[in-house]
């Protein structure tokens, strides 16, 4: 195994003298991808700045590619700094078994792994350059994703880590899993992200071409994980979402085309915060929720005023939602699932000072408890029976389809709710598309006295 230890321009007497290579400031981008090409290699990073911009690679580009079982490793977040200040310089991981570890990243730099075994531990990126002020990557190709995974149809990636990373004002998404080139038919597996960080991720720059709507084709995520693709065996813990563009954490969902099957799909601990609250009505479909989910295990997760729900729930699969003591907190709507619910299991959810509805839902062979405290909104905190996609709700543009959507009905039956709850007034609405298809036998309401005022 080759051990290189490269400074840069910058770095201290003491680490450019013990450094083997110490970069110039014209061609650190030559320097770096030959010192990562080799396999096995391991590349230290001394503490400094490392100007991606300086120079090209022997191929003529600015991609930094590791060979097959390479490390890189920097002296951490706060002194390791790769800064891509005026054009794009990417780390593509094409190779099996590398890890990148201990450095940061500022301006237009993305990470992009399409191997099996990727290992990013303390890396953070940023697509700023003062900490205030968005690049707009758009104008210089595009950025899908801070920490992008790329698979494709007829393959699975497998065995992915990101540990302790922070994507912070990120272009896009800051962390995401996508197809390259198709809808369906690839996908992922084995697959953790522990205690990662999402922080303003959405620019809002992207737009519909030919529209004067800056930022209405932007569907910016924290966590879009994954956006197409199957994913098998993922877990999520520890892991915060704050003040994204649109959702926290993102499971795009399975229809004719983009089939996507989720299996042993667990979220511990996770937290989103102010999601979707920048965007306002800009984007042409307003997802805004702190978890916008299709199958998967939610256990001790949080929302906090996010612009739309704190937990939307797209159930698709039979047995496929599992809620264990979750909660919001001033959220528009606490807890919503669509697409029939059926079988969904949940536990101890608290429902604290919804704007609009603390639980809205359809479902069958449903176990929900809910706690609903301190409701604010005008109308019953909760409602049942088939609604509009909550996506559509307060966007212009789809006024057709939410014609259509109240036009369906479900039935609902063999649920089981229980409700406990502060709120003296009548509680529950059955949407008028479905009344009369409504089992409402397995209700019941506990009422208990609002909290006493302090002071």
């Amino acid at each position: 195994m080759t051990r290189t230890v490269i400074a840069a321009r910058d770095s201290s007497p003491a680490d450019r003298s013990r450094a083997d290579t110490v970069c110039d400031g014209r061609t650190d981008v030559a320097v770096l991808a030959r010192a990562m090409s080799e396999d096995g290699a391991h590349v230290e990073l001394c503490p400094g700045t490392f100007d991606l911009n300086a120079g090209f690679t022997a191929a003529g580009n600015r991609y930094l590619r590791p060979g097959a079982g390479v490390t890189v490793r920097g002296g951490g977040p706060a002194f390791t700094r790769l800064v891509a200040a005026r054009e794009p310089c990417r780390i593509a991981v094409d190779a099996p078994g590398v890890t990148l570890a201990g450095f940061a990243g500022a301006g237009y730099i993305g990470i992009q792994d399409t191997a099996d075994r990727f290992t990013c531990e303390e890396v953070s990126l940023s697509h700023s350059l003062d900490g205030r002020t968005y690049l707009d990557f758009g104008k210089k190709g595009g950025c899908t994703a801070a920490f992008m995974v790329w698979g494709r149809a007829g393959r699975t990636v497998r065995d992915l880590v990101f540990r302790c990373c922070d994507a912070s004002m990120s272009y896009h998404h800051g962390f995401s899993l996508n197809l390259s080139g198709a809808q369906e038919g690839g996908g992922f597996a084995d697959v953790v992200f522990d205690r990662c960080r999402a922080l303003s991720c959405g620019s809002g720059f992207e737009t519909r071409p030919g529209s004067t709507v800056t930022g209405d084709r932007d569907w910016s995520c924290g966590f879009d994980i994954p956006d197409a693709g199957d994913i098998e065996r993922m877990t999520v813990s520890d892991c915060l979402a704050a003040d994204c563009w649109q959702d926290g954490f993102h499971l795009d969902g399975s229809w004719t085309g983009h089939r996507q099957r989720a299996v042993d799909v667990r979220f511990e601990r996770c937290r989103a915060v102010l999601c979707g609250q920048r965007s306002g009505t800009v984007p042409a479909e307003l997802y805004q929720s702190g978890f916008y989910v299709q199958s998967a295990r939610f256990v001790d997760c949080e929302a906090v005023r996010c612009r739309k729900a704190g937990f939307l729930c797209k159930n698709q699969e039979t047995d496929g939602l599992v809620l264990e003591d979750c909660r919001d907190t001033g959220s528009a709507y606490g807890l919503v699932i669509e697409y029939g619910g059926t079988r969904a299991k949940v536990e101890n959810f608290v429902s604290t000072g919804a704007t609009r509805r603390a639980l809205q839902m359809v479902g069958n062979n449903a176990d929900i408890g809910i706690t609903i405290l301190g409701f604010a909104g005008a109308e019953r905190p909760v409602l049942l029976g088939v609604t509009e996609r909550l996506e559509f709700v307060d966007a212009p543009g789809h006024a057709a389809d939410l014609e259509r959507y109240r036009a369906r009905g479900y039935r609902m039956v063999s649920n089981r709710i229980d409700i406990v709850t502060d709120h003296p007034e009548d509680l529950v609405e059955v949407h008028p598309p479905s009344r009369g298809k409504v089992d409402m036998g397995g209700m019941t309401v506990e009422r208990c006295p609002p909290a006493p005022a302090i002071g």
